[in-house]
């Protein structure tokens, strides 16, 4: 569990003030092993909770004071953070915890959730609070966050705050009571002291990674084998879209044609209809000139008509006289 690093009284103001996230404020037990309604508020130091018998007990939050039912405070904070009735060395079942004469038992416990190391401060706020309910038949745990509100109820919630703030309830150097700590003194079992270095949580927790990885893989290839069908018909739907774009850029093409077929007809109309009007201009500029020669010939035209007449008459005299004499010389031969 966290230490505080914050002061309590003068005696050790010298300390920072700042609280640190993961410091137990108060336990709250209703109907657990010995307690009815027990209320504890602790300090924001290390605390040490006495009793008649002179026994001592370090407890990872901070408080002063002489109180009964010491083991009860202690068990109950284990139990609060999921540690199993056998794990408490106190009861074999969680059931066993219940106050004789009580149906039900409460543990309530307040952690501080404020500074750099909060745990998902925008949920809880600056308190988060576990709520550990036990009845003959069954638990329940529920998060609740600084108002009392209700948050979240699954043990896996439950766990990432403990893994957040690293409280190991069943290691012997966070919670060590007295069964305990004759035990890992005396006891020449390397396992126990193994325990005590935190290795095997963390060999724990490698393990259950490399399963998580080892299952996360399954997934992918699973996931793999489901997509190389919709992959492939995925290129299939892409080679079409290509082609269909082929297509496509091919229609754009004629169209461009065919309006470039339409403006060369167009175009060689023009042309021609250009060609025709330079003609037309050629022979509108000539127009004056051969207005110029008829005008020049109807002045002629009278002269011209009357040497036509005396031509005429001249002729038809000569032709006449030649009437004539045929006529004399076909009587003479008749």
């Amino acid at each position: 569990m966290k230490r505080a690093r914050s002061t309590g009284d003068s005696s050790s103001s010298r300390v920072s003030t700042s609280l640190e996230a993961g410091i137990i404020k108060k336990l709250r037990l209703e109907n657990f092993m010995c307690h009815s309604n027990h209320e504890t508020e602790f300090g924001n130091h290390v605390n040490l909770i006495t009793g008649q018998n002179g026994s001592k007990f370090y407890v990872s939050s901070n408080c002063n004071g002489i109180l009964g039912g010491k083991s009860a405070i202690l068990t109950a904070l284990c139990v609060a953070f999921g540690c199993r009735a056998k794990g408490t060395q106190r009861a074999s079942t969680l059931k066993d915890f219940i106050k004789t004469g009580a149906s039900n038992a409460v543990i309530h416990v307040e952690i501080q959730n404020e500074g750099d190391d909060a745990f998902k401060p925008e949920i809880y706020g600056d308190v988060i609070i576990v709520e550990r309910r036990i009845s003959e038949s069954t638990s329940s745990i529920t998060l609740k966050d600084h108002q009392g509100k209700k948050v979240f109820s699954r043990k896996a919630d439950l766990q990432e705050i403990i893994e957040h703030f690293n409280i190991d309830v069943e290691n012997p150097c966070v919670i060590m009571s007295q069964d305990k700590s004759r035990e890992f003194l005396h006891s020449g079992n390397n396992k126990d002291k193994f325990k005590a270095t935190l290795l095997q949580q963390v060999s724990d927790l490698l393990e259950s990674i490399s399963s998580e990885i080892n299952t996360a893989l399954g997934v992918v290839e699973e996931l793999e084998a489901t997509i190389r069908p919709i992959e492939k018909e995925l290129n299939e739907l892409q080679v079409k879209i290509t082609t269909m774009e082929h297509v496509e850029q091919i229609s754009i093409q004629v169209q461009q044609l065919k309006k470039k077929l339409a403006w060369s007809w167009v175009y060689d109309v023009d042309k021609k209809l250009e060609e025709q009007n330079v003609r037309i201009e050629k022979l509108k500029s000539r127009i004056p000139t051969c207005q110029a020669k008829i005008d020049k010939q109807l002045v002629c035209l009278p002269t011209l008509s009357s040497q036509s007449e005396v031509f005429i008459s001249l002729h038809n005299v000569k032709f006449s006289a030649w009437f004539e004499n045929i006529t004399f010389l076909t009587v003479l031969l008749c």
